[in-house]
């Protein structure tokens, strides 16, 4: 009884915050974002984007935003898009068998591996995940993969993860700083090393 009581006494306090803040003011739907007006009502045209127009090979490459971040494309994509499963022009130089030759960056070990456990239900109904029942989701705590021979088909959209770069004015201002606790990680990664840090 007396737990339903402070349950109810509580429910009674919020609401009398919400009607002691009733007066104040509320933010409309076009002060709250960054077009200041609703999507109806906007007349304005976006902003002219150009991309770079150097081409694959003579682009000055950019370091990493942060520590195993997708690297940002320092080239035009012009003719490269749309990627699709059969069509990925990426590969030809970004292959880690070609890339060193070509100077371009070579695609990481991440993208060789399979991260999505072998799961089926048994006769049971138990979920088996790498051989093993899994009664809940805390039973997985490591991330465990397989190596592939060929690029993983889950990655082969290329662009969803690495964009070109443009010429635009940010919106917003950004001060975000990376700390790279190695050099060597401002141009390559180590994500495949270092995919059960915090968990093992």
């Amino acid at each position: 009884m007396l737990k339903k009581s402070l349950i109810a006494m509580a429910a009674l306090g919020l609401m009398a915050v919400s009607v002691a803040n009733a007066d104040q003011k509320v933010v409309s739907e076009e002060e709250l974002g960054l077009r200041k007006t609703t999507l109806f009502d906007e007349k304005v045209a976006p902003p002219k984007v150009e991309f770079t127009k150097a081409q694959p090979g003579s682009a000055k490459k950019f370091e990493r935003s942060y520590v195993n971040a997708p690297p940002l494309i320092p080239h035009s994509v012009e003719g490269l898009l749309p990627i699709t499963i059969k069509n990925n022009a990426c590969l030809g130089c970004h292959m880690p068998d070609v890339a060193k030759s070509v100077g371009a960056t070579p695609i990481p070990e991440s993208h060789f591996v399979d991260f999505r456990p072998s799961t089926k239900v048994d006769a049971q109904g138990h979920i088996i995940k790498d051989g093993k029942v899994v009664k809940n989701t805390s039973d997985v705590k490591i991330a465990k993969f397989k190596k592939l021979k060929k690029l993983n088909p889950a990655r082969y959209n290329c662009s969803q993860c690495h964009v070109p770069q443009a010429n635009v004015k940010p919106l917003v201002g950004n001060t975000f700083k990376p700390d790279f606790p190695d050099e060597n990680l401002k141009k390559k990664s180590d994500l495949i090393q270092v995919i059960n840090e915090g968990v093992k």
